[in-house]
This record gives C-alpha cells, sequence and structure tokens, in this order.
C-alpha cells in the first residue's frame, strides 16, 4: 500500500545524536523499530518528569505490535519486543527501570539522558546500561541470568514460562537449548521450548544422551536383519 502523505506540517521533535550516532549502528529492526517508537511515544507526554514508558504499555501497543509482526512473522510480538528492548538497553539509549506497583514489579524505560541518568541512580535502579551491581546479580536465578546474557530481556510473563521449564526439564537441557538458539540465530524463547519439546518427546540424539543410555538390544536383533546380528553374535562367542 502506497503511503498517501503527512496530514500535517508538525514534525516530532527528536534529539540529534539519535539520527548522528544511534541510527547509523542499528542493524536489528527489532531495535529499530522499538527505539523510535519509544521516542515517539515519549514526545508526546506531557506531565511530571521523566517522561516514560512501560512493559505493559508498549506490550499491549497496537501500532507497535503490528510492526513487529512485520519484522518476525514466525514470532510472538512479545518476544520481538524483548529484543528490541533488550537491544537499546544494552546500546544505552534506553535505560531499563524496575519500580514495584503493589504485589507486582513493573520494568519502566527512559531515555538515556543526563536528567535521568540521575533519576535512576537516586532511586537506585539503574539499569544494566549503567553501572551493573554484581552483588545484585548473583541473587538473581542462574537460569535468568544466563537467559538475559545470551537470549534476551526477560519479562514477567516470560519469567513463568522459565520457572514452569526448570520444574520439567534438566538444567543442562535448557541451557543447551539456549545455546542451540544462539547457534540457529534463533533467538526466542519460542525456539527454545519447541527444542525442549522436541528432546522430551523424541530422546536427544548428541554423543552425551547417547553415552547416558543403555543400548536397546530388542533394536537391533529384531525386525528384518535381526538373523544376521545374532549369527554374528554367535560367531563372536565360539572364538
Amino acid at each position: 500500500m502506497t503511503f498517501t502523505g503527512f496530514t500535517t506540517d508538525t514534525l516530532v521533535s527528536l534529539p540529534a545524536e539519535l539520527f548522528s550516532e544511534v541510527l547509523p549502528q542499528i542493524t536489528l529492526p527489532s531495535e529499530l523499530k522499538v527505539t523510535l517508537h519509544v521516542f515517539y511515544r515519549l514526545s508526546r507526554q506531557r506531565g511530571p518528569s521523566p517522561r516514560r514508558v512501560s512493559w505493559d504499555e508498549l506490550a499491549a501497543d497496537r501500532v507497535l505490535r503490528r510492526g513487529l509482526r512485520a519484522v518476525a512473522r514466525l514470532r510472538a510480538p512479545e518476544d520481538v519486543l524483548a529484543e528490541g528492548l533488550d537491544a537499546a538497553v544494552r546500546r544505552a539509549t534506553l535505560l531499563h527501570v524496575t519500580l514495584p506497583d503493589g504485589a507486582r514489579s513493573v520494568s519502566w524505560y527512559v531515555v538515556n539522558t543526563a536528567a535521568n541518568r540521575m533519576w535512576a541512580e537516586q532511586i537506585g535502579q539503574a539499569g544494566a546500561a549503567l553501572a551493573p551491581n554484581p552483588a545484585l546479580a548473583d541473587e538473581r536465578p542462574p537460569l535468568i541470568t544466563l537467559y538475559e546474557q545470551n537470549i534476551g530481556l526477560v519479562t514477567p510473563m516470560l519469567l513463568d514460562e522459565l520457572r514452569d521449564a526448570e520444574e520439567r526439564y534438566p538444567a543442562h537441557w535448557i541451557e543447551d537449548a539456549m545455546r542451540e538458539a544462539v547457534r540457529a540465530n534463533a533467538r526466542s524463547w519460542r525456539y527454545i521450548k519447541k527444542v525442549l519439546e522436541r528432546w522430551a518427546a523424541h530422546g536427544r540424539h548428541d554423543a552425551q544422551d547417547r553415552a547416558d543410555r543403555p543400548i536397546d538390544v530388542d533394536k537391533y536383533t529384531g525386525g528384518a536383519y535381526g538373523d544376521l546380528f545374532r549369527r554374528g553374535s554367535d560367531v563372536s562367542d565360539l572364538q
């Protein structure tokens, strides 16, 4: 569909560094779409500082979801959103701040400006784009840390699925499935989950898995070529 043109001569004001330093470095489509959409939403906000947008608001944004589906049609919009936000936070374009809201925590995102950095530092919740705190990282579940280091941001919805996977599968299975996702350049929970389900249904066919399982004798002594196997065994017994 051809774009018919803008309806106003008033343009959205964006910082020059976004175009001169940030956008030329972005290669991930999800990061590009999420970054531009966050700047767009924040530019339209009015009210107390700092201007910020939450994970829940972004996940529910129909315009953003439609754009993310166009990036990766076979992946859930939430997975693509998490990938884009994680990349933007790692680049330090955005700061990720977690604040309590009753019984739950809410993830907020602000643009990395001097005023916003000061705000994040004051509430003691600066994200990984600032100085990481090793003591806090060590207290986090290893699986979540591994996921965020290799795959992407762990959202509240994804956290429940990770905990469920820990109960269903051995820990080394989950780690190996993450490595397979990285090798396949398919960094999403959906891909990892499919790998785990396949292994659970059909078994793993790597060397470690074969070493751990006993030999299925019936597999070789039965069927059309069973007699050949048994004759070979009889000969070896006589030697």
